[in-house]
């Protein structure tokens, strides 16, 4: 059988008691699964059990615990916690990786160069604008061992300007990249639960961001650890080239599940009952899930996405829409029997 392999990243951000920040970098985790469909199995049974016991009346599909933080505190660690023991006997490892740029011996990074000026911006800007996309270098830096070609890599949404790490790693395999993958997915849940407990458990040990520190504090779990981090040396790879963003619509996981309400902005919606329901959809039907702007977005839009929407501009646009492609659309309120009907046929009950 062939292995999965699911990457996320987070901000890992150490301050001062004053606030003042001392250190920062992108950290990303990538978990390998050689029954990746058991393991989802067994995750989504956890997700119905737990939910309950932690007051979580509308889960989303997958669980991520930066986004539940918020609303729950400390429970949201718990609840990770728990999520992560019920699966860990079936992970058959753990990557991570991180950027050490020192301001002072790397004050700058210089980007651009192609089709665009060159310039160099400041070494700790760099490393913020290239956190959101970390997901896909730590893929790109996992794929360096020989081998590693044949798995089907899962990553969550990738965003970012042109990179030779994208490239590379595009030419190497064909990911699939699911935005919102961390509430959708959950093989990339997973990903992004250790890497945001990593983070937490080398905090409440007061451990700096080491190798070996990390693979103390997942001492007591089943899974082995292997850990690369990124220097300068590396820099010309994970700069971007030019001021072009990334396209990734042909490996974009299908279908996508689009979600659009008049008079809401996409963060506003999540916030709503609805959003829950698309994850779970998204989960079911094994795509991503996006808020869609027709500019940005039109031609991300493969046969076979679906569109949620709500309100009269949204709906004639999702008509439009159908008369270029083989999508499927439905309301806010049509959603939970469109989910309903999925269960069915996959449970046959």
């Amino acid at each position: 059988m062939v292995k999965t392999t699911a990457f996320d990243s987070k901000d890992y951000r150490r301050t001062k008691a004053t606030g003042e920040e001392v250190f920062f970098t992108p950290l990303g985790c990538g978990v390998t699964f050689s029954e990746p469909e058991k393991v989802a199995e067994a995750y989504n049974k956890a997700i119905v059990a737990l939910a309950p016991r932690f007051g979580l009346s509308e889960c989303c599909g997958a669980f991520s615990p930066s986004a539940y933080f918020r609303e729950m505190g400390g429970k949201a660690i718990r609840f990770a916690e728990e999520l992560l023991k019920t699966v860990s006997d079936q992970i058959d490892s753990v990557y991570f990786s991180y950027i050490t740029l020192s301001s002072k011996n790397t004050p700058t990074v210089e980007v651009g160069g192609y089709r665009s000026p060159k310039k160099e911006i400041n070494t700790k800007e760099y490393l913020r604008q290239i956190s959101p996309h970390f997901a896909y270098i730590t893929a790109w830096n996992y794929l360096g061992k020989t081998g590693r070609e044949s798995e089907t890599i899962l990553i969550d949404g990738v965003q970012g300007k042109q990179t030779r790490a994208w490239d590379e790693l595009t030419n190497r395999v064909n990911p699939l990249i699911m935005p919102h993958g961390d509430e959708c997915n959950p093989l990339i849940s997973i990903a992004d639960t250790i890497a945001y407990l990593t983070d937490k458990k080398l905090y409440d040990n007061y451990f700096m961001l080491f190798p070996e520190k990390i693979e103390e504090v997942w001492q007591d779990y089943p899974f082995p650890i292997d850990t690369h981090f990124l220097d300068a040396k590396i820099i010309s790879k994970i700069k971007w080239y030019s001021e072009q963003s990334i396209d990734a619509t042909d490996y974009l996981a299908r279908p996508m599940i689009f979600i659009k309400a008049d008079g809401y902005k996409t963060e506003k919606l999540r916030e709503l009952e609805v959003y829950a329901k698309a994850t779970i959809l998204a989960k079911i039907e094994g795509g991503g899930l996006s808020g869609f702007d027709r500019d940005m977005d039109s031609p991300k839009i493969k046969d076979g996405d679906i569109f949620i929407y709500a309100g009269e501009n949204s709906r004639k646009m999702c008509e439009t829409l159908r008369d270029m492609y083989k999508i499927e659309y439905l309301s806010f309120r049509e959603l939970s029997e469109k989910i309903n009907s999925a269960n069915h046929s996959i449970t046959g009950r």
